[in-house]
């Protein structure tokens, strides 16, 4: 899943994803095309980090 894929149904914005990527918080991989790609658990994880 792309960044803004997470980022639309998580509710939140792309950079508020790049945020909890530099802390820690949420991890992701790179394409060959060095965009980033989540696991499918992102949406869910992004939404315990906002509830907390």
């Amino acid at each position: 899943m792309r960044i803004g894929e997470v980022a639309e149904q998580a509710g939140v914005s792309v950079r508020a994803l790049r945020y909890y990527e530099e802390q820690g918080l949420l991890g992701s991989m790179r394409t060959s095309g060095r965009q980033r790609q989540y696991a499918d658990g992102a949406v869910e994880r992004v939404r315990m980090i906002q509830q907390l």
